[in-house]
């Protein structure tokens, strides 16, 4: 039931750019909780959809996972396609239909046109202030019943800690938004169809208290 990520062989993608997580995906510990991450959003997923957007889809890491489980699978990223992602993607089976760098705010998509978005690790990046347009964009391109899976870390200081840690420093320059804000502001658009944490034991706590939350919207 739902998808697993299927990592694609070491060296087949390259970072897109420095604080491209990419890389740690490979290391012995450290990989493993990446992994899980996603792997806990992604078990939410079940059944076959025809259109996929991909959110800041960054070196193409979870484009093999998606696409297996849509009939034509799109990204969209901030910074520009990386050179040779498409041929690199190729090799691993892989053919977007398009790859366009757009703001989630403002997507270059018709309404209605998806029946599923996943978002990792992406939503936190945004302020109060634009989770409304963001969302609101994701309501508008899904049509009724579509699903939107969402992963963020929990933003507080252990976590800025944590991520300290691994290297990523001054990481509360980066991170505004919490799960729960984002589940708040979705709510006129979206109702909750199923939440995943790592670690799982903390499931039932508070949203957004788990060092990292998954949530799947439903479109209304």
């Amino acid at each position: 039931m739902g998808l697993s990520l299927r990592l694609p062989p070491r060296g087949a993608l390259v970072p897109n750019n420095d604080v491209d997580p990419l890389p740690f995906y490979y290391r012995p510990v450290v990989g493993r909780v990446f992994a899980a991450r996603l792997n806990s959003g992604l078990r939410l997923i079940d059944g076959h959809f025809a259109r996929v957007l991909e959110i800041g889809y960054g070196s193409g890491l979870l484009m093999p996972t998606l696409a297996a489980a849509c009939d034509e699978l799109y990204g969209l990223d901030l910074e520009v396609e990386p050179p040779g992602l498409r041929e690199r993607l190729t090799r691993l089976g892989v053919t977007p239909k398009d790859l366009v760098q757009a703001d989630v705010q403002k997507m270059p998509f018709a309404d209605r046109f998806f029946d599923g978005i996943v978002a990792f690790s992406i939503f936190e990046h945004l302020r109060a202030s634009q989770l409304g347009p963001a969302l609101a964009e994701c309501a508008r391109v899904m049509r009724p019943g579509g699903k939107l899976l969402i992963g963020c870390p929990a933003v507080h200081k252990l976590m800025n800690a944590a991520f300290a840690a691994i290297g990523f420093r001054e990481i509360e320059d980066h991170h505004f938004s919490s799960i729960a804000d984002v589940v708040a502001v979705a709510t006129p658009h979206f109702s909750v169809a199923g939440r995943s944490a790592v670690p799982s034991v903390m499931s039932g706590l508070p949203l957004g208290w788990a060092p990292y939350t998954t949530v799947l919207l439903e479109r209304r």
